[in-house]
C-alpha cells in the first residue's frame, strides 16, 4: 500500500506517518525544504506545490498512490491576511488533487476540514447536517472543498471522505492560525513559565488532542466504504473554556503566568467556531470515540512537553 501526503512537512501529517503500516511507503510533499518534525523511517520526501496542476500530475504519475490524503493548506491566519494565495493553495490546490486522484486511479482521497467550516450562530450541539456558512476565509474554503469532494464522488466515483477537526492541541502548533492559542498556552507555560492568551477566558471552541486526532484520521482512512454513511463527517472530543484550560495547567504549574489580554478580532473568530457537536455518524460508521478529555489532556501533554 502506498500512501501520498500533501502539506506532508506538517504538524499532523509529519505524526500521522507514525500510525500508518510499517511495510507501507510513504510519499510525504509540500512546498517546504524539508519536514518539521520527526517522520517514520518508512517516509520519503519531495517537493510538490499543489498550485501547479503539472506538479501534481507529475507526481501523481510517478508514485501512484492507492490513498491520497490531502493535508495541504493555508491556515486560517493567513488566509485572511492573504485571500489570493488561500484561495490558490485551498481552492486550486484541492481541484489539481481531484483532477489528478481521478486520472491516476487514486483509489481514496482523506481530506482534512475544520469546525471553522460552519460559521455562526449556531445551534449546541451542532448537527451532521448543520448549514455551513463560515465567517473566515479559511472556513470559507473547507466547506467549498467538501462540496467539491461530494460531487466528485457522486458523480465521477472518487472515493472522497473528509472530517471536520476541531482545533487541535499539538508539540507542534501552526505557526498561522488563530487556534494555535490551545497549544501555546501548554508550550509556553512548559518553556518560559508564562503566556498571554489573546482569546477571552469564556472561549470554548471545541478542542481535540493530537492523539485522538491522528486515532481518528486513522479510522477514517482504514474505514470500509460500504459503512460510511456519507462522505463528511463531524468530531468531537472536548469544549472547555480558556480559564477552565489555565486552572488544569496551573495545577499541575502552580508557577506559570497566564493573563488574558483580549485581541477582539481573533476572540470573535474563534468564538464563531462550534462548541458541542453531534458526532454521531462518526462513532457509528467507523467505531470512534475520544480517549482524552481536558485532564487526561492536560497530564499527557504537559508529561511530554516536560
Amino acid at each position: 500500500m502506498k500512501y501520498l501526503v500533501t502539506g506532508g512537512a506538517g504538524n499532523i501529517a509529519c505524526q500521522f506517518t507514525h500510525r500508518l503500516p510499517s511495510d507501507a511507503e510513504v510519499v510525504l510533499t509540500d512546498v517546504a525544504e524539508a519536514p518539521f518534525s520527526v517522520v517514520s523511517e518508512n517516509s520519503t520526501y519531495c517537493r510538490l506545490d499543489v498550485t501547479n496542476r503539472d506538479e501534481v500530475e507529475s507526481v501523481l504519475a510517478r508514485e501512484r498512490p492507492a490513498i491520497l490524503l490531502h493535508f495541504a493548506s493555508l491556515l486560517s491566519g493567513q488566509s485572511e491576511a492573504d485571500r489570493e494565495t488561500a484561495w490558490q493553495v485551498n481552492m486550486q490546490g484541492a481541484f489539481h488533487i481531484f483532477q489528478a486522484a481521478l486520472k491516476y486511479n487514486v483509489d481514496r482521497v482523506v481530506f482534512l476540514s475544520s469546525i471553522a467550516s460552519f460559521g455562526s450562530p449556531l445551534p449546541d450541539p451542532v448537527p451532521e447536517e448543520c448549514e455551513q456558512w463560515p465567517r473566515g476565509f479559511y472556513g470559507f474554503t473547507k466547506a467549498s472543498i467538501e462540496r467539491m469532494g461530494y460531487y466528485y464522488k457522486e458523480t465521477l466515483g472518487l472515493d472522497f471522505r473528509s472530517i471536520r477537526l476541531p482545533i487541535v492541541i499539538s508539540p507542534y502548533p501552526s505557526p498561522g492560525a488563530a487556534s494555535s492559542y490551545a497549544s501555546n498556552v501548554f508550550i509556553s507555560s512548559v518553556r518560559e513559565g508564562r503566556y498571554v492568551l489573546k482569546v477571552r477566558n469564556s472561549s470554548n471552541p471545541a478542542l481535540i488532542y493530537i492523539e485522538d486526532c491522528l486515532k481518528a484520521i486513522d479510522l477514517l482512512t482504514h474505514a470500509d466504504a460500504a459503512k460510511m454513511s456519507r462522505a463528511s463527517y463531524n468530531l468531537f472530543s472536548c469544549a472547555p473554556t480558556a480559564e477552565a484550560i489555565v486552572a488544569e495547567i496551573k495545577a499541575r504549574i502552580p508557577t506559570a503566568e497566564i493573563v488574558f489580554e483580549t485581541d477582539e478580532k481573533i476572540a470573535d473568530l474563534i468564538d464563531s467556531w462550534p462548541r458541542q457537536i453531534d458526532d454521531q455518524a462518526a462513532r457509528r460508521d467507523w467505531n470512534w470515540s475520544p480517549d482524552f478529555g481536558l485532564a487526561e489532556m492536560a497530564d499527557d501533554f504537559l508529561s511530554v512537553l516536560k
